[in-house]
């Protein structure tokens, strides 16, 4: 059967996708990396200002963790499993498993394994975390 116009134009979208799929786990290993480093510049870059993060403790926006940034230490992690799906040309949505280890003004938090759970929409012509949501698995 000989590959039509139709399949071979589907065949780039999926090839489209792939890479904006893959560009876009390269910014959340960025988004942990400006973490880790305490670096609120970049942090602020790829996580915007209406950026919400739902963790075990809590609700917290981009405004809320930049400011208590320098009382959080975490510890390098490992991102398994990490997986994208691309809904519409402006969303992507990024599951993982990690480590979460650290500390907050200074009392350790348990290192427990959680899923993390990423949406990444395009504005202005580059992508933005916008809601990230962590999980704790059970042990």
């Amino acid at each position: 059967m000989k590959p039509t116009k139709n399949r071979r134009v589907a065949g780039l979208d999926r090839l489209k996708l792939s890479n904006e799929i893959r560009k876009v786990m390269k910014l959340e290993k960025a988004v942990w990396k400006a973490a880790r480093s305490k670096d609120a510049k970049s942090f602020a870059k790829l996580v915007p200002g209406d950026g919400l993060m739902i963790f075990q403790s809590g609700i917290m926006t981009q405004p809320d963790y930049l400011a208590t940034m320098r009382d959080r230490t975490l510890e390098e992690n490992v991102i398994e499993d990490l997986q994208g799906h691309m809904p519409n040309p402006t969303t992507i949505i990024l599951t993982y498993r990690t480590i979460r280890a650290g500390s907050y003004q200074g009392k350790e938090f348990s290192n427990s394994t959680v899923i993390e759970s990423t949406t990444w929409i395009k504005r202005a012509n580059r992508w933005v975390a916008i809601l990230n949501q962590e999980t704790a698995l059970r042990d």
